[in-house]
C-alpha cells in the first residue's frame, strides 16, 4: 500500500485503496478530532497529523487485504476429532513446530500459498475441515462482502473505525472497557457521519459471555499489545464458527505463535498463517496472525477476573 500521498489542497490518498473524496474527508475529520481530544485525554502517543495518517490510518488499512484474502469456508458443525486432526496436522508439519525463524522468505502467506511447508499444512488442515463440512478448501476473496467485524480493545477506534470508513458494507463493533474512550468514539462517529459502527462499553471477558456478542461476528480483530494466548481467549469467543480472528503483531511473532498452540485448540481455533503486512516499524515489517474458528468455544471461556492476562492458557 505504501505511505499516504498528500497535497496542500486535498486530503491524502492511500495507495491501494480506492477511497472516495467523502471517505478521505471522514478520515481527516477523525484524525482532527482525535488529536484535539488527545490534548486532554490519553488516546494516543502520536501528536502530529502526518504521523497519525501513517501510524493509525495506513497501518489500519494494511490489515484489510489480510481479512479479505481469507479462505471463505462455510464451515458446518464439526466433530472434535476433525478439529483436533486438522490442528495437529498443521502444527506437526509446520515450521512453527520446528521453531524455524519467521521471515519474508519462509512465512506462510496468501501469496505463497501451498509453496511453503507451513502453507501446505494449512491447506491440508483446511481441506480436512472442509471435507467434513462439505465445502471446498480453496480461498475465496471476501472483498465486496458485507462482514460483521468486532474490534476488541479498540482504544481510540483503531483499526475498527478506519475499517468502517474504507468498507461501508462492513458492520463494525468497537469494544472498549473505558467509558471515556467510548464517549469519544460515539462523538467521533457522529462527526464523521458513519452509520455502520456500534460502540460497546464492556470488558472483553464480559462481552464474550454475552449471547448478543458471543460467536456473533465474521471477523474479530485486535491491535492491542498483548500476548497471543491472552488475545486468543479474549477474541475467539466473539467469532462465528468459520470466521477469522486477525491479530496485528510485530516483525517477530514466532515464539508467541508457537506458544499459543494449546490455547487456540482449547478455544476452537486453527492457525491459518502469519502474514506480512504493508506496515513497518523501527524493528522491521509488521505481521498479522490469522486464525480460523473451526469449533464452538467452550462455555468457560473467556474467563473473568483478568485471568486471560494473569494466567494465559
Amino acid at each position: 500500500m505504501g505511505a499516504p500521498v498528500s497535497s496542500d489542497k486535498a486530503p491524502p490518498t492511500y495507495p491501494g485503496f480506492d477511497l472516495q473524496p467523502a471517505q478521505l474527508q471522514q478520515l481527516e475529520v477523525f484524525l482532527d478530532y482525535m488529536l484535539e481530544i488527545n490534548k486532554v485525554m490519553n488516546l494516543t502517543g502520536i501528536r502530529e497529523k502526518g504521523e497519525a495518517r501513517q501510524r493509525h490510518v495506513a497501518d489500519s488499512l494494511s490489515l484489510i487485504p489480510i481479512i479479505e484474502s481469507g479462505s471463505n469456508l462455510s464451515i458446518a458443525q464439526l466433530s472434535p476429532s476433525a478439529v483436533a486432526s486438522a490442528s495437529n496436522q498443521f502444527y506437526s508439519t509446520s515450521r512453527y513446530a520446528r521453531q524455524e525463524p519467521v521471515s519474508r522468505g519462509n512465512m506462510p502467506s496468501a501469496d505463497r500459498g501451498s509453496k511453503t511447508v507451513a502453507g501446505k499444512a494449512a491447506v491440508a488442515a483446511a481441506a480436512s475441515i472442509a471435507s467434513e463440512a462439505g465445502t471446498k478448501p480453496e480461498g475465496v476473496s471476501l472483498r465486496g462482502q458485507a462482514l460483521s467485524v468486532i474490534d476488541v480493545g479498540t482504544g481510540p477506534g483503531l483499526p475498527g473505525i478506519i475499517f468502517a470508513v474504507a468498507r461501508p458494507l462492513w458492520k463494525v463493533t468497537l469494544l472498549d472497557s473505558l467509558r471515556k474512550r467510548c464517549d469519544f468514539l460515539k462523538k467521533a462517529i457522529e462527526l464523521m457521519g458513519l452509520t455502520n459502527v456500534e460502540v460497546v462499553w464492556s470488558r472483553a471477558e464480559d462481552a464474550g459471555q454475552d449471547p448478543v456478542h458471543r460467536q456473533g461476528y465474521d471477523v474479530a480483530v485486535a491491535r492491542a499489545v498483548a500476548e497471543t494466548r491472552t488475545l486468543a481467549e479474549l477474541c475467539l469467543p466473539f467469532v462465528k464458527v468459520g470466521g477469522l480472528w486477525v491479530a496485528a503483531k510485530g516483525p517477530t511473532p514466532k515464539e508467541e505463535v508457537a506458544g499459543a498452540r494449546v490455547a487456540l485448540q482449547k478455544l476452537g481455533g486453527v492457525l491459518c498463517s502469519v502474514e506480512l503486512v504493508d506496515s513497518f516499524s523501527s524493528d522491521g515489517q509488521r505481521t498479522a496472525v490469522v486464525v480460523r474458528k473451526v469449533a464452538n468455544t467452550p462455555a468457560q471461556y473467556p474467563r473473568g477476573q483478568g485471568l486471560p492476562g494473569k494466567s494465559p492458557l
